[in-house]
């Protein structure tokens, strides 16, 4: 019988396979702490390298448990990236490695160029994949764990299937390398179903942006906590400052809008190039946002939310509250392991009602 406790989690040194996901702005250090502290696995949101520095001080000043760092890779690959940015880039992955976090969580691009040096420094890294063949490319790169996006994922999207579709399929094309599953889970029986099909391991994202810790608007939460499945949209339409990546949000007005136009691509959208209002990072930075930016929307946005993107995956079902991320860990746990205790038919074809 599965049990909760897989393989990963005696590696790791955690307690529940259970991993936050580092959802830029919004997964600061209180967020990674508390998920850590409750036994799970937070992971920090990417920023600027000096900022990444200075947080990871202070997740450490808050858990002695281990924890990861985000970083997207997509700049460095880019052609139309400039040296300037590039170089930005490569100073955020350096300066996870540098200061040795546990572990590096990589995603949208290619995770070879930064092995040998994470794992000389006695750091472990993950890569988000969105297929069977990216997975086995990073198998094939060295990395000691891969997550398996679905294409129910909210935030931005490398998938183009279902995770129940992808994720046996990863498991198997590069075992007994450990997958992670991400995409369409916010309950304990998304956790139970998703182990049951191999994954040691679930990273999060919807379940704790409705956290108290997570630095996002309260409108946004809110949204989440009220929305289901079908309130969510795959599309291209918050392309500014990131083309070309499709995104799953939360269909909020400037999306309905959208969609009423016939979903117009770049340069025959309504407002373009109007600014919604200016937004604070948490590191201080204030700067204007544009229509159709990506980004977080902060606590304190000084605009209408209803302008702004809503990151949000499938799982949005599930979600009911917003309460402390230790608290969330803690009835995840529960419910995971009630599940993972009785029989069903978690895998049989079809999708349950949590994951839709």
């Amino acid at each position: 019988m599965a049990t909760l406790h897989t393989p990963l989690c005696r590696t790791l040194g955690i307690d529940y396979p259970i991993f936050s996901v580092g959802f830029a702005d919004g997964a600061g250090p209180e967020l990674v702490a508390a998920v850590s502290n409750a036994g799970g696995c937070g992971v920090l949101g990417g920023c600027p390298p000096e900022v990444m520095r200075g947080w990871i001080s202070a997740v450490r000043k808050l858990t002695t448990r281990p924890f990861g760092a985000n970083a997207i890779i997509a700049t460095l690959e880019a052609a139309d990236t400039d040296e300037e940015d590039r170089e930005e880039a490569r100073q955020r992955v350096s300066a996870v490695i540098e200061e040795r976090v546990p572990i590096l969580v990589l995603f949208w691009g290619d995770p070879s160029p930064f092995v040998s040096e994470a794992h000389a420094n006695g750091v472990k890294v993950f890569v988000q994949t969105g297929s069977v063949e990216e997975a086995k490319r990073a198998a094939d790169a060295g990395v000691d764990a891969v997550i398996a996006q679905g294409v129910e994922a909210g935030g931005h999207v490398r998938a183009t299937e279902s995770l129940w579709q992808v994720l046996p399929r990863v498991v198997e094309a590069i075992r007994p390398l450990p997958v992670i599953a991400s995409g369409g889970v916010g309950d304990g029986a998304g956790i139970a179903r998703v182990i049951e099909l191999g994954a040691q391991g679930v990273s999060m994202g919807t379940r704790f942006v409705a956290s108290e810790e997570a630095w996002a608007h309260r409108a946004y939460k809110e949204r989440i906590v009220r929305s289901r499945a079908e309130d969510t949209v795959l599309g291209n339409i918050f392309d500014v400052w990131w083309p070309d990546a499709p995104h799953r949000v939360l269909r909020n007005r400037i999306v309905r809008e959208w969609e009423a136009d016939g979903r117009p691509p770049p340069g025959r959208r309504q407002g373009e190039g109007s600014i919604i209002g200016k937004r604070r990072r948490p590191w201080g930075e204030v700067q204007e946002w544009p229509r159709y930016a990506v980004g977080m929307m902060p606590p304190d946005f000084d605009g209408d939310p209803d302008d702004g993107p809503m990151w949000a995956g499938m799982s949005v079902s599930s979600v009911n509250d917003i309460k402390p991320a230790a608290e969330i860990v803690q009835q995840l746990v529960r419910e995971a392991e009630a599940a993972l205790a009785e029989p069903s038919d978690r895998n049989a074809s079809g999708n349950p009602d949590h994951t839709t």
